[in-house]
């Protein structure tokens, strides 16, 4: 099989004759990094197409350079028990995917093909899509509920982006029933097989919102966790980036094989709870513990849902008094509008939808500008 029109480079730090027999076979021209795996600041990184064994040295170093300064390329990355900082920078390429250290050629050829199939389609490549995941101190802390309003809040300020809302709460999770969609996330037939999860496959098991928002939720299963499989849901965040402009996590409040290694890749995590003190005390610990595992990522940022206007505080504290409780900074606040948030879930649609001024969505819409990188100006504005 020749090669397309689109020429592709072939890089390998490890170099399997194998391999190379069938990728010349198949047309590719070959590459090989080694070299530049033991300078990579100084050495030009070539290639539309890259492959590295994780087990060679410098490995981390080449892949964080590729990451860093040609995001546009399709990598492979073949490895077993990746580190979450491997995993972080995996999701900043055009097209990505992992193969395990016992891959074959023609596994390997493979998923290069795939790669640069996903790269043609789109014609010209995009930036990496920004990722944010929210997860609760507590529980009942209204972490869906903020998670649809921020993914909608999203789509408002970016008419023409593709906006993807992934349910990871597989045993028991809300957002279809909230927003009166499709669970059509099948963890079973995914996990089963990751390496057939691709864009095509991904976007039959979302459900579109009528708004523009693509819902990955799964039908309630009290044993879904036990068949979904690390690889499985890794690779499955790792595709939905490459399809949507942005993603918005719905993460569980419990630990799971695959919770650390998603908190530690994406670009923003939210921890939503209250103004009392057991739901503070837990924020403060559940902050402190993410961040241990967010290495050269962006802290963590501590969330307040529920909040009360000064004049009806009823019997909670004042914010410096709070932060001052659990020796960190509170970053938002959301304020409460339970009938609004009531309604919406009655009805089946974002609380954007019922009510458009209500000071959760006015609020969701700040949180929004912030993480987006918005001058201060422009989301005091658009909130207004």
């Amino acid at each position: 099989m020749g090669r397309s029109e689109s020429s592709f480079s072939w890089l390998a730090m490890l170099v399997d004759h194998g391999s190379l027999s069938l990728l010349a076979e198949d047309g590719w021209s070959l590459v090989n990094l080694t070299e530049a795996a033991r300078n990579p600041g100084s050495s030009e990184l070539p290639g539309d197409m890259v492959v590295i064994d994780y087990r060679q040295p410098g490995a981390q170093t080449l892949l964080e350079a590729y990451a860093l300064r040609r995001p546009e390329v399709g990598f492979l990355l073949i490895g077993d028990d990746l580190p979450a900082q491997a995993v972080r920078a995996l999701f900043r390429f055009a097209a990505s995917d992992v193969l395990s250290a016992g891959a074959t050629p023609e596994m390997i050829t493979a998923a290069c093909r795939g790669l640069a199939g996903q790269i043609r389609k789109t014609g010209e490549t995009k930036n990496s899509s920004m990722c944010w995941a929210m997860r609760g101190a507590v529980g009942g802390a209204g972490v869906t509920t903020l998670a649809i309003e921020l993914a909608f809040a999203v789509q408002q300020r970016h008419p023409t982006w593709q906006v993807g809302l992934i349910d990871l709460n597989l045993t028991d999770g809300m957002s279809a029933a909230f927003l009166d969609g499709q669970k059509k996330l099948d963890v079973a037939g995914l996990c089963a097989a990751p390496e057939r999860i691709d864009p095509t496959l991904l976007r039959a098991y979302s459900w579109e919102h009528e708004k523009g928002i693509y819902l990955m939720a799964a039908p309630r299963a009290p044993l879904a966790e036990d068949v979904a499989t690390r690889d499985g849901v890794l690779r499955l965040l790792d595709v939905a980036c490459g399809m949507f402009d942005h993603v918005v996590v719905d993460m569980p409040r419990h630990r799971t094989p695959w919770t650390d290694p998603i908190l530690a890749a994406v670009d923003e995590v939210l921890v939503v709870s209250e103004l009392t003190v057991p739901s503070l005390h837990a924020a403060g610990d559940l902050c402190r513990e993410i961040d241990a595992i967010r290495i050269g990522a962006a802290p963590s940022r501590l969330v307040l849902n529920r909040m009360f206007a000064k004049r009806s505080h009823r019997h909670s504290f004042p914010i410096d008094k709070a932060e001052r409780a659990i020796h960190r900074k509170i970053d938002f606040t959301v304020r409460s509008d339970w009938d609004s948030a009531r309604m919406a879930a009655n009805l089946g649609m974002p609380i954007a939808q019922v009510k458009a001024r209500s000071p959760l969505v006015r609020d969701v819409a700040s949180l929004a500008g912030v993480l987006s990188g918005e001058s201060e100006a422009d989301t005091e504005r658009d909130a207004a």
